[in-house]
């Protein structure tokens, strides 16, 4: 059972694994498409068992079932606890779901939008995704008092060096209060990888360069290595600054009170530590309540 128990909060596991089958996605792979859930009544018992009032679900897809889903959050509700988690974005279109996850005290829901373009999501295989239903889907969690962390991934290769300040714009207009930015990077094992291998597109087997964060290890199609770090780098540095905090926040009061102290941390930590900061801050894990202030990835 994988779990921490302290003064502040915990983690615990709900389920497993994920029942889409993205190219990219290593989970999918080391779970063989598999989800498995824990029994609702044990996972319940060991959510109130701890003493803090935060709780991280580190579950890749908690709506990976979303009957199961449903039932887990009536059983924790007496306990009244804050949550957090990641989700299927179908999950953001079901009011049921959503209104006993605020009840059960869901402060944020991660979402892998990975990106705003149709043709990017169709070839990744992820077309459950449909970038029209973004704007009503995030608005939808907001009024039910849930904060979004939007997952997005640079280096499609439909993605031209405009996909970034095009993304940008999508996350301030929608009032994301979060995001956390990766570089597509093909993982051994995923389809991804064997596409790109067999087009000769990877440039070096070190793992310890297959991070998401700091190393290019394939070659893009419509832009090159240097401008997608680049244009990463400077996603990072755009998203965290204050016009767009402010613009981003005032869309939206879900969770203000620990959104805002978040984002302006990012902000200072870009200041104080450049890139490096945004390296570190990606040393966590996706949407989840880090120490009970917020999410980190």
């Amino acid at each position: 059972m994988f779990h921490r128990k302290d003064n502040s909060g915990g983690i615990l596991i709900a389920t497993r694994g994920c029942p889409n089958k993205c190219e990219f996605c290593a989970v999918s792979v080391m779970y063989k498409n598999c989800f498995k859930k824990r029994p609702v009544e044990e996972v319940a018992r060991e959510y109130g068992s701890f003493k803090g009032k935060v709780i991280i679900f580190w579950d890749e897809n908690i709506a990976g079932d979303l009957a199961y889903a449903k039932e887990l959050f009536k059983a924790i509700t007496p306990h009244k606890k804050w949550w957090s988690s990641q989700a299927s974005i179908h999950a953001g279109q079901d009011d049921e779901f959503l209104e006993l996850a605020a009840k059960s005290g869901c402060k944020q829901l991660f979402l892998g939008l990975e990106s705003i373009s149709q043709r990017s999501l169709n070839k990744a295989n992820k077309t459950f995704n449909r970038v029209d239903d973004y704007y009503r889907i995030i608005e939808k969690i907001h009024s039910y008092g849930i904060a979004v962390q939007a997952g997005v991934v640079f280096g499609f290769d439909e993605d031209e060096q405009g996909v970034f300040i095009e993304t940008l714009g999508f996350l301030e207009e929608a009032g994301v209060q979060n995001a956390t930015f990766n570089i597509l990077t093909p993982y051994p094992g995923t389809p991804l990888f064997e596409r790109l291998k067999r087009e000769g597109r990877i440039l070096t087997y070190d793992w310890s360069k297959y991070n998401a964060r700091t190393d290019v290890v394939f070659e893009p199609k419509r832009m090159s290595r240097e401008e997608l770090l680049e244009g990463f780098i400077r996603a990072n540095q755009r998203f965290y600054s204050l016009g767009s905090i402010a613009k981003r926040l005032s869309r939206s009061a879900a969770g203000l009170w620990w959104t805002l102290p978040l984002n302006l941390a990012y902000y200072f930590s870009n200041i104080f530590y450049g890139y490096e900061g945004l390296r570190r801050s990606g040393e966590g894990k996706s949407g989840v309540l880090v120490e009970g202030v917020g999410p980190d990835h």
